[in-house]
């Protein structure tokens, strides 16, 4: 997805090719599943509504709601979206810093607990990290919080460009006044 500018804001895409294989493996097993229950008796007939319900939930887990990630940077906020399941808003006044992220990776949704890390990645290629001031809770991962956050996005020069342009417009105004 490209960078769509709409005045102050822009919305962050990422690369889709991960879960599009994940696709074509996923219609391999329908295909797969569809061959062994070509001919139903009435004994097997549970293990196949069993079989039909779990592949609707990895239809839906790893199929379509990873093609609703994306991040979206406003004026006065950050907000990150993995699917279905994840939705977070960060004021930029609670950002420290963003920079590249070179580290260890986590593909999904997942919180390193012990250097506190939240993973919104669907790849490992084009990382940020957003450092924040404090800790914060993620109610979607039980409460856990963490200082920091890594994600990736297709265009991450232009994400952080943008951010840390934002950043230094939020900084604090120092008053030459005789009363500060």
């Amino acid at each position: 997805m490209k960078l769509q500018e709409t005045g102050k804001q822009g919305t962050f895409g990422y690369a889709k090719a991960h879960f599009y294989t994940r696709a074509v493996l996923y219609g391999f097993l329908v295909a797969l599943s569809a061959a062994l229950f070509r001919n139903p008796t009435e004994d097997m007939f549970p293990w196949y509504v069993s079989l039909v319900i779990l592949l609707f939930a990895l239809l839906m887990v790893f199929g379509i709601s990873p093609l609703f990630t994306s991040h979206r940077l406003t004026r006065s906020r950050l907000m990150l979206r993995q699917g279905l399941f994840f939705r977070s808003i960060i004021p930029l006044m609670d950002i420290e810093s963003a920079k590249e992220y070179d580290g260890e990776v986590r593909i999904g949704l997942a919180l390193s607990l012990r250097s506190s890390i939240l993973f919104v990645t669907s790849s490992m290629h084009n990382l940020v990290e957003i450092r924040l001031k404090r800790p914060r809770r993620f109610p979607q991962l039980l409460g856990f919080s963490a200082n920091r956050i890594v994600l990736n996005v297709d265009k991450r020069d232009e994400l952080l460009a943008a951010l840390n342009e934002r950043l230094t417009s939020l900084a604090p105004v120092k008053s030459d006044s005789p009363d500060a």
